[in-house]
């Protein structure tokens, strides 16, 4: 009986551990940055749900710091928030959110909540808009890890919780740093 209850028992283990992704938890979520040419992205950065995205740049036109703040939803959902920047918006314009101006001449379009499969923009170059990317309070500077001129596809993907080499961010080679 012994037998029977010790063979009873590592099925039963056998069968949870590989039944481990299951009650392991839900996958683990990472911000992955593609260039527009290339099949792996060139940065991967850990996230989670409600996890806070600001790409901010130098305008070129006003010459001033501009922002916009995202909210990571869950794979394949980003959402737009708001944008915070220092112009009158000169230009094109933005119809997005409500406009609110603050006494130190900065200003910020609120209450915009688009939801978003991904975030696309051309890389501008380190004096006229120095691109850089801030998610839960650490920065990147793009520049790091993609050549000027570059087209950037950000996008949230879920991550096996297996993969710890997941949590930590990863870069490949500046493009002219390539053999």
């Amino acid at each position: 009986m012994r037998v029977l209850a010790r063979l009873l028992l590592i099925l039963l283990l056998a069968s949870g551990l590989a039944e481990a992704p299951a009650w392991a938890g839900p996958p683990e979520l990472t911000l992955q940055v593609y260039a527009e040419d290339q099949v792996q992205p060139g940065l991967v950065l850990p996230a989670h749900a409600g996890s806070r995205l600001t790409v901010s740049f130098f305008h070129s036109y006003d010459r001033a710091d501009f922002s916009e703040h995202y909210q990571v939803i869950g794979p394949g959902g980003i959402l737009l928030t708001n944008m915070t920047f220092r112009s009158m918006l000169n230009g094109q314009g933005f119809e997005l959110g409500h406009y609110r101006a603050h006494a130190d001449g900065s200003a910020e379009l609120t209450d915009i909540n688009q939801r978003l499969g991904e975030i696309v923009f051309r890389l501008g170059s380190p004096d006229l808009a120095n691109h850089r990317l801030s998610l839960d309070g650490q920065t990147h500077r793009l520049l790091d890890y993609f050549a000027p001129g570059t087209l950037l596809h950000l996008r949230v993907e879920s991550q096996a919780p297996s993969g710890a080499w997941a949590r930590a961010p990863r870069q490949t080679p500046h493009p002219k740093e390539k053999p």
